[in-house]
This record gives C-alpha cells, structure tokens and sequence, in this order.
C-alpha cells in the first residue's frame, strides 16, 4: 500500500520537524527577551540566547569584540550563570 501525499504543513505539524519548529520558536523567543534587557548596542550584536537543562544561559554575539562588551552588561540579566560565546565566523 502507497502512502498518500500529506502537505507539508501536516508533516511539519508532528513528529521530528515539529519538534524542531517549538525548539526554534522558544530559542527566538528566548533571544528576544534577552535582547530587551540588553543595552541597546549590545542587543543589536546578539545572535541567539539559549537557557540549557541546567539553567545556564549561552548568549552568541556577533564578534569577538561585542563578545567582551556584552562581558559587562551581564549583570543586567536576572541568570547569574552566563556564558558568552561567538558565533563562527560572525553572523
């Protein structure tokens, strides 16, 4: 028996691909919210913002520069266990 055609909104609606959808939607999500407690020059320059199993924060920053920056405005965010990280090759 051939399994007939889905649409692609159905097959993105379960499964694997779904799961990714609501793990990107939470990561843009995430990345916003951190982005409002940023200094506005600062927040401009992040990539993503990312909360592990462990409640550590992981911001990526554009540069390496914006990286050190962002090194200080920490103390902004309500996670006291941040890591800063850049993305390859700037974004």
């Amino acid at each position: 028996m051939v399994d007939e055609p889905h649409r692609l909104s159905e097959v993105i609606a379960r499964g694997s691909l779904a799961r990714l959808r609501n793990e990107a939607e939470r990561r843009r999500m995430e990345t916003a919210a951190v982005r409002r407690l940023l200094p506005t020059e600062e927040a401009a320059h992040l990539v993503s913002a990312a909360t592990n199993e462990a409640g550590e924060l992981t911001l990526v920053m554009d540069t390496p520069g914006w990286a050190a920056r962002v090194r200080f405005a920490v103390g902004s965010l309500p996670n006291a266990r941040v890591k800063i990280r850049v993305a390859p090759g700037g974004a």
